[in-house]
């Protein structure tokens, strides 16, 4: 039996990851991860300790609600907001790398 091999993968928008996903699954794909990165969420919650003064804690919030304006007002674009990994077939792999582009991904 032949190892899979890894590929990961980001997008722009959920419904090009999920296209990818089906196209993928028919290359024999398997074990499929969609991610949507949230950021700020690790700062605000590691921010926050006992020796850690709250005023941090809210400087922590407020700099991640200036990142939200900016993905609204598209000031941020550019950055990837869906991270898909899967296994793949290695004789597969050429063609994994094609559907991900096709489907608007970028290989990472």
């Amino acid at each position: 039996m032949t190892e899979l091999q890894p590929l990961e993968a980001v997008f722009s928008s959920q419904e090009q990851a999920e296209e990818a996903i089906r196209k993928l699954a028919s290359l024999r794909a398997d074990r499929f991860r969609m991610e949507r990165p949230v950021r700020g969420a690790v700062e605000a919650s590691t921010a926050y300790d006992g020796a850690v003064p709250m005023n941090r804690l809210a400087e922590s919030l407020l700099a991640d609600a200036g990142i939200e304006a900016a993905d609204e007002l598209g000031a941020r674009g550019d950055e990837p907001m869906f991270r898909l990994s899967a296994v793949v077939p290695p004789e597969a792999m050429d063609q994994a790398r094609r559907v991900i582009a096709q489907s608007g991904g970028t290989v990472t």
